[in-house]
């Protein structure tokens, strides 16, 4: 699992209050701020129901109230990304961060985006800026991104110690050990990288691919008998998805 976590800000939708007084438009500044929010809190509800078209458009409604916001911008990116349209995404969150250069979360969002393009130099460059940013809640996810750019460019010692970095921020944080597990199983060793995968699905049973990894690691270490339960385990959470499918075909193959 490769899941960018995208940090938005939740606002309260605040009912809009109607105005009489025939033709003439009453609505003061502090109207048309109401209304803004307010359509940012629709485009947010929107993107969290799954419902993206809704939520694009709305955040386009949101833009012409007001085109100088960095989070519609941050927003809009985040809605682009789940359409997996990469090039608008990336307009987004370089617009949100134009407009606010110390924008951490548009520049995590940027950071997770290039990894998804696997254009890793890139993610190693903008993860940084967001890892020296000490009041930002995802650096444990920045660190194992930078970790995974250097993975992906072959550098094993600088991946391991990025992921020592997200692991020291918090322990428990899957992510990263899953993360730490692949690189252990590129590195030959399979005991610890199964001891990764196990603290995975121990702070996470829902994690698919660490159950997935955790199967591949015991086949390695030979305890077939573990494999077999992890890539059941692996059938049962998604058995359409590229690891239930391939847990299915060691199930029919090593644990018959």
């Amino acid at each position: 699992m490769k899941k960018l976590l995208l940090f938005l800000t939740i606002f309260t939708v605040i009912a809009a209050s109607s105005c009489g007084g025939g033709s003439k438009n009453t609505e003061t500044p502090e109207d048309t701020q109401r209304n803004f929010e307010n359509q940012k809190a629709l485009a947010i509800a929107s993107f969290r129901r799954g419902n993206f078209k809704q939520a694009l458009d709305e955040i386009e409604a949101a833009r012409k109230l007001n085109d100088q916001d960095a989070e519609v911008y941050l927003i809009k990116g985040a809605i682009y990304f789940k359409l997996k349209d990469y090039p608008q995404a990336g307009e987004g969150y370089r617009k949100a961060l134009e407009i606010n250069p110390s924008y951490t979360a548009a520049r995590f969002n940027l950071c997770g985006l290039y990894l998804a393009e696997k254009k890793y130099q890139q993610v190693i460059s903008e993860c940084e800026a967001v890892v020296a940013d000490p009041a930002y809640d995802a650096r444990a996810n920045a660190y194992t991104n930078i970790g995974i750019a250097y993975f992906s460019l072959g550098d094993m010692v600088k991946a391991k110690d990025y992921y020592d970095k997200a692991l020291q921020i918090n322990p428990s944080f899957v992510y990263a050990r899953n993360e730490m597990g692949k690189l252990y199983m590129a590195t030959g060793r399979y005991a610890q990288a199964a001891t990764e995968f196990e603290l995975a699905v121990a702070g996470y049973d829902a994690y698919e691919e660490a159950h997935y990894n955790l199967g591949l690691a015991y086949l390695k270490v030979n305890n077939t008998s573990g494999a077999c339960m992890e890539f059941g385990k692996v059938v049962e959470l998604s058995p359409s998805s590229e690891f239930g499918i391939n847990s299915t075909r060691y199930l029919n193959t090593v644990c018959n």
